[in-house]
């Protein structure tokens, strides 16, 4: 099944709600479920939210596409996720001869674009705000800009979070679309953050991870932010100020 369509509208979330259909209602026909998500890199926001919740899931990046197509034949499923980033020429190549399923899910009163014509599914997902085309804001011509920061080993404070969380979601840094991330508190707690541009606010997520409390923190963390107009430099740097080193941290306080 590869799942296309445009940024924010749910394409993840409808994967692990065919996710779950699967593996929690007829668990023994769906043994081994595959996910890739094409375009992202080496960054798995995506990849580490979903297994959090199925475990058993096997996850792919870019990079390992002759793995994910490896396991495909002993898979009872495999999803695939294309981003925003890729044409449609993409999965033609990756999957050469393989038959798959399309999936398009796009915003409501869309008019016809070419999601359509490929998808033989198409899907209403979330009505977000901004509506864009792959490449650039048909308004202002600006071309969409995706910026990625790691920041795994480190902690935040959850006012610092909060502040921060809120500064992206008003616009600080830039025209904003979509903005995720995966967060290690100082409290030990693991929470993931959604945002998407004209789409009501969801809770915060406890992620039911491990935490280290002796030493940096294993588990991915990081940021994905999608808009115009970024300021990549005003955001690394708020970053540092408020992120710190847990190793450090203990160390100051022994």
């Amino acid at each position: 099944v590869v799942v296309g369509g445009y940024i924010g509208c749910g394409k993840t979330s409808w994967i692990y709600q065919q996710i779950a259909l699967k593996e929690k209602a007829v668990p023994r026909y769906y043994r081994k479920i595959l996910y890739f998500k094409a375009g992202s890199g080496q960054f798995q926001i995506d990849q580490k939210r979903i297994r959090v919740d199925f475990p058993k899931l096997k996850t792919f990046c870019d990079g390992q596409e002759a793995e994910f197509i490896n396991e495909i034949e002993s898979a009872d499923v495999a999803y695939i996720e294309l981003g925003n980033n890729l044409g449609l020429g993409y999965i033609e190549e990756l999957l050469n001869d393989l038959p798959y399923y399309p999936v398009a899910i796009l915003p409501p009163m869309l008019r016809r674009c070419k999601w359509h014509s490929w998808g033989k599914e198409v899907l209403t997902g979330a009505a977000m705000k901004t509506f864009i085309s792959s490449e650039t804001n048909s308004e202002t011509n600006l071309e969409i800009e995706t910026l990625r920061i790691e920041t795994t080993g480190k902690i935040i404070s959850g006012k610092n979070f909060n502040e921060f969380w809120h500064q992206i979601t008003s616009q600080t840094y830039g025209k904003i679309i979509r903005s995720k991330g995966i967060f290690h508190l100082e409290d030990d707690n693991i929470i993931y953050a959604d945002f998407i541009n004209g789409v009501p606010c969801i809770d915060f997520l406890d992620l039911n991870l491990l935490t280290y409390l002796h030493c940096y923190p294993k588990c991915f963390s990081g940021l994905e932010i999608v808009g115009f107009s970024l300021n990549e430099l005003a955001l690394h740097k708020v970053i540092q100020s408020i992120y710190t080193v847990r190793a450090k941290v203990l160390k100051s306080s022994s």
